[in-house]
């Protein structure tokens, strides 16, 4: 019997417990403190520049420009592959003739920059010099090699 009465008192302690856990009007304490340090460090860090969409004239899309690239029309403009300084690639720097070097190769890439999606202003950085640096800083998984091919001008050699 006193087992039993041991066994109700547990009971009814745990249920008050829960009652009173129930009707508490305790408030939880907030994480991170409105004020408190976690807070001010998130809101001090420098946010990511959100990317300002471009609007592409109609007909550059990227599959436009892979059917401008399969259509067998001319897009490198030189009749060969040649061998080309830094100094003959810094002629090459208007939106009507623009010439890049990537990772040793050179392309005349005036036939791409409309069909930028980052806009002509965005791939204009890289014409008429060693763009190889600023392209793997923002493209670092696009293969400019496919992309590029059909604009494959040469390859950059020393002064």
């Amino acid at each position: 019997m006193a087992d039993n009465a041991t066994s109700n008192r547990k009971r009814c302690s745990l249920n008050a417990f829960i009652s009173h856990a129930a009707n508490t009007t305790d408030v939880v304490p907030e994480f991170p403190a409105r004020n408190g340090p976690q807070r001010l460090v998130a809101a001090a860090t420098k946010q990511p520049k959100r990317r300002q969409k471009v609007i592409l004239e109609p007909g550059h899309s990227a599959l436009d420009w892979a059917r401008l690239k399969s259509s067998g029309k001319d897009l490198r403009g030189v009749p060969q592959l040649g061998r080309y300084t830094l100094t003959e690639i810094k002629e090459h720097r208007t939106e009507n003739d623009a010439w890049t070097a990537l990772n040793g190769k050179v392309y005349n890439m005036t036939s791409y920059v409309k069909f930028h999606p980052g806009g002509v202003k965005d791939v204009m950085r890289i014409a008429g010099r060693d763009g190889t640096k600023l392209f793997m800083l923002t493209h670092s998984w696009v293969n400019f090699e496919f992309m590029l091919d059909a604009c494959l001008v040469g390859f950059l050699v020393p002064e």
